[in-house]
């Protein structure tokens, strides 16, 4: 039994380091140099090495390396490979403070204040209640569940959306794509935290945000694709959308020539609404593993029908 790590994005022999020192006597193996492949039954990856899946004739778990698995091809991998993503405490609170310290900027009108103190000017603006402030949350898995409850912990009026029915205390939630104009109508913040799938891409067009209050603002903190990047802008300019903040784009690292980066109504932040941490993310990925080699069931599989 071993497992092997590969990343492009960090080194990945701390991590290695980290499970070893959980898993007394584990096998880590640090890509490429994987030693003999059939004695690997677990890969942790964010994107795996094309060609690798072939040469891994054991391999009974991928462990994706983040919450979201859209970058799998999952189509082609092997129809009965396991497949399990990322989900732990650390990460949901990471999120959860992202959401709370955007809505709250624009709530707080702390973008406003900011541009008045570029032009000197002191002036006090019109202030509103949480409770009269409608905020949405498109979204309503494991980080759009708690971001949405502790929106409504802050006292904001707060409404949820998902493909699925999903109750939440404190949250009117609607469901479906029949739901979806009636969940927009009378939103001042809408929150995206919808995984991206093929129903899901380019969903925010120019028709969704025409479905929004004029002057709404839009928080995106979830995959770049959802937005349809030309229809945002046409939004903000028209003063359809008030503005935005955006943590993700359709390409990252995003291109200098974009638009995005100038826009006075758009916000960016690098992708950093939640980081994988070993301390949040060791833990559950031990336990996984302990899982797989004791034959009990696996923790956050994914619905490969559902492509989340």
């Amino acid at each position: 039994m071993a497992i092997l790590l590969h990343t492009a994005a960090a080194d990945p022999r701390p991590w290695g380091d980290a499970l070893a020192a959980v898993i007394p006597g584990l096998d880590v193996r640090i890509w490429p140099d994987i030693g003999r492949p059939e004695e690997i039954d677990v890969l942790l990856s964010w994107l795996p090495p094309e060609g690798i899946l072939k040469q891994l004739p054991n391999l009974k778990l991928l462990q994706c390396w983040g919450a979201g698995i859209d970058q799998l091809a999952i189509a082609d991998l092997p129809a009965g490979l396991p497949v399990a993503r990322i989900v732990n405490a650390d990460q949901t609170a990471g999120m959860v403070q992202y959401v709370l310290a955007t809505v709250l900027r624009y709530h707080r009108q702390l973008d406003v204040y900011a541009c008045q103190q570029a032009e000197r000017t002191w002036k006090r603006l019109p202030h509103a209640d949480a409770r009269d402030r409608k905020i949405g949350v498109m979204g309503l898995g494991e980080l759009g569940g708690a971001s949405a409850k502790a929106l409504a912990g802050l006292g904001f009026e707060t409404s949820g959306w998902a493909r699925r029915p999903k109750p939440l205390p404190g949250v009117a939630t609607y469901a479906g794509p029949g739901q979806l104009p009636a969940f927009l109508k009378s939103l001042d913040i809408l929150v995206c935290l919808l995984p991206l799938t093929r129903e899901t891409e380019n969903l925010i067009d120019a028709r969704l945000l025409a479905l929004l209050p004029k002057g709404a603002k839009l928080i995106n903190a979830s995959r770049g694709k959802l937005v349809v990047e030309a229809d945002l802008v046409a939004a903000l300019d028209a003063g359809q959308l008030g503005a935005a903040t955006l943590d993700v784009a359709r390409e990252e690292p995003l291109p200098e020539a974009s638009p995005l980066w100038v826009h006075p109504a758009i916000t960016l932040t690098p992708h950093v609404s939640t980081i994988v941490t070993q301390r949040g993310t060791i833990p559950g990925i031990a336990e996984n593993i302990r899982r797989l080699h004791a034959g009990e069931p696996l923790l956050h599989l994914i619905d490969r029908k559902a492509g989340y």
